[in-house]
């Protein structure tokens, strides 16, 4: 997963982890930008799908080659991120052996500038039912404050809103790949 990951982090290094409930849906979420891809609630098949057609890529999926997996038991045994929904569900893996290095804290906005000082990584998850403009809004915000990633199906509307962001920080890349100066 972290190969794959690092070779799509924009300059801000927030990701998208795009959910998808099919392979149709994957494909096109990797075509707009997303850099991890969450096929655990449409079924270990459409995982093994993406898996088929995107091999070196990072999924979330209910299998033992998942790079990112949703249950302990299962990043204890593979050695896969842990991708908790929440504080305490982090909190109780870390205890129970799993380094912050393979846990992402899943939370709402509200909750990120808490996490983030306790020096947790984050996924955002905006609310989707809000749409496209609410979750690039929570995209901008979760690059702006350093988030790890944001789950979204909103793919080109957070990869769009992360962009503009990090040209307004001044962190994105020139178009002849030399780095701006601060």
């Amino acid at each position: 997963m972290k190969s794959y990951a690092r070779s799509r982090i924009g300059p801000s290094g927030t990701l998208i982890l795009a959910v998808a409930g099919d392979l149709a849906a994957a494909l096109a979420a990797i075509a707009d930008g997303a850099a991890l891809i969450d096929v655990w609630d449409a079924g270990p098949q459409v995982g093994d799908q993406v898996r088929a057609h995107h091999p070196a890529g990072a999924i979330c999926a209910p299998a033992d080659w998942a790079g990112l997996v949703r249950d302990r038991a299962t990043a204890e045994r593979t050695g896969a991120v842990l991708l908790g929904r929440g504080l305490a569900e982090a909190a109780a893996a870390q205890a129970g052996g799993i380094g912050r290095d393979r846990l992402l804290v899943e939370a709402p906005p509200g909750q990120v500038t808490g996490l983030l000082a306790a020096g947790w990584p984050v996924v955002v998850t905006p609310d989707e039912a809000a749409g496209p403009h609410a979750a690039a809004a929570a995209g901008a915000m979760a690059c702006w404050l350093g988030a790890a990633a944001v789950r979204t199906g909103y793919v080109r509307a957070v990869r769009r809103a992360i962009d503009m962001t990090t040209a307004i920080r001044g962190t994105r890349p020139r178009p002849d790949g030399c780095a701006r100066s601060g």
